[in-house]
């Protein structure tokens, strides 16, 4: 729990600031990312306990050969694998020299290709990682004064 509240902190934080062009802007972007509206405290405490693995939210555990080519993608950074064999669960990094590197999100994780790190599966509808993949790769690598993400001061 405490994890969470410091991710979700550090999260806030970056959200906070401001480069005024990502285009839609956080909030927007993580609701089109989840696909449908922000599950309630209650939905959650009802929805955990009972979620099936391999039905609910994948259940891999070996990262399998993919073919995966770094020179195909625009910018260096992690892409989620939304392919029937990655689910989300597992995502690739390629970093500026082209290098790939394959990880896998834990147990009831799927990638969040806007925050770029693993969440709950039921804030990911992998379906759309795809339209994101440069939403926030695009500004890794561009130094110390990049912004990650985009603010929003209004919550919708």
């Amino acid at each position: 729990m405490q994890t969470s509240l410091i991710v979700l902190a550090a999260i806030l934080g970056v959200a906070c600031a401001d480069n005024g062009d990502q285009v839609p802007k956080v909030w927007d972007a993580l609701a089109k990312l989840r696909g449908k509206g922000a599950l309630t405290a209650k939905q959650i405490q009802d929805l955990y306990p009972n979620a099936v693995a391999g039905k609910d939210y994948p259940d891999i555990t070996v990262i399998p050969e993919r073919g995966i080519d770094c020179a195909s993608f625009k910018n260096p950074g992690f892409i989620a694998d939304s392919s029937d064999v990655g689910k989300c669960q597992i995502f690739d990094r390629c970093d500026i020299n082209g290098q790939l590197t394959s990880y896998i999100c834990p147990k009831m994780s799927l990638f969040n290709q806007i925050t770029l790190v693993c969440d709950w599966w039921f804030n990911v509808d992998c379906s759309h990682s795809k339209d994101f993949i440069e939403y926030s790769n695009s500004r890794l690598y561009k130094g110390k004064d990049v912004v990650l993400l985009d603010g929003q001061d209004i919550i919708a």
